[in-house]
């Protein structure tokens, strides 16, 4: 199962200090802890509208998530909680579950270090939480098909808040891994019936495990 986490930095602090408190504190803080199978931080490089709201787009892959909700309740949970308020303004870090699809190019492997244009897509109110999705991924094979090799993969997130918790009005959340100068993805337009919420260029750093 995949979840995914909004992670905004605190007031108080700069975007490269909060990124590398997270890579070199935070993350190899939480490897040791819980039973990921894979972890990847989008750090936001810049993004519209700016300012976002948040700084990390972070995707946790676990096997067992009752296990995991069952170590936050733990003294794992308050080391964890600790070290955020280190960074993080944590009352405004937003979770959820995401259904991942590949859309094109080859499965996801171990990207240590890539550049990811992310667009954030919000769903018309009358259609379908399916219907949305549909038309996401048949788009988007078609920004894939145009870009002749400048987008080396593409997947998409179907979102789901966690209950009773804050999230941006967002239904999926797309990826596209990028080639040369960029813009394939941030610079789409969407179609009918669905509203680009933001554009996000980011860093990805992936921990292998």
């Amino acid at each position: 199962m995949k979840t995914i986490g909004l992670m905004p930095r605190r007031p108080d602090t700069a975007r490269i200090a909060f990124r590398d408190h997270y890579e070199n504190r935070h993350a190899p803080l939480a490897l040791p802890l819980f039973p990921f199978t894979k972890y990847v931080r989008n750090h936001v490089v810049a993004s519209d509208p700016e300012p976002l709201g948040f700084d990390c787009l972070s995707e946790f892959w676990v096997d067992d998530l009752a296990a995991v909700h069952r170590l936050m309740t733990s003294e794992v949970g308050d080391i964890m909680r600790e070290d955020e308020r280190r960074f993080t303004d944590q009352a405004r870090i937003a979770p959820a579950v995401a259904e991942e699809t590949l859309i094109a190019g080859p499965p996801r492997g171990v990207d240590p270090r890539v550049a990811k244009e992310i667009l954030m897509l919000r769903r018309a109110p009358a259609a379908s939480r399916e219907a949305f999705a549909q038309v996401v991924i048949g788009w988007s094979r078609g920004l894939f098909e145009r870009a002749h090799g400048g987008i080396a993969r593409l997947t998409f997130d179907l979102v789901t808040p966690f209950e009773g918790v804050r999230f941006p009005p967002c239904d999926g959340i797309l990826y596209g891994w990028i080639h040369g100068p960029g813009g394939m993805v941030f610079e789409a337009a969407a179609p009918d019936g669905i509203e680009i919420h933001a554009r996000i260029e980011t860093e990805s750093i992936e921990t292998p495990l």
